[in-house]
């Protein structure tokens, strides 16, 4: 397992952040932390970075590398 830390500067409201737990938990995830602004992922090692940061793309918001 891995953990890993996402700088999402759109993700300001509680709504936001329901809405990326949602699209990252469809990758099999459970272990995430949101908060204003920032997301904190436990996946397994496997799981490639570019396949979470997409999921956050397809709930609306960028993320800074």
């Amino acid at each position: 397992m891995k953990t890993v830390l996402f700088e999402i500067p759109t993700m300001t409201r509680v709504h936001k952040q329901q809405a990326v737990s949602e699209s990252i938990k469809k990758l099999g995830i459970i272990n995430i932390i949101t908060e204003r602004g920032r997301a904190e992922v436990t996946c397994p090692d496997t799981l490639q970075k570019v396949e979470i940061i997409r999921a956050i793309e397809e709930a609306g918001h960028v993320v800074r590398y």
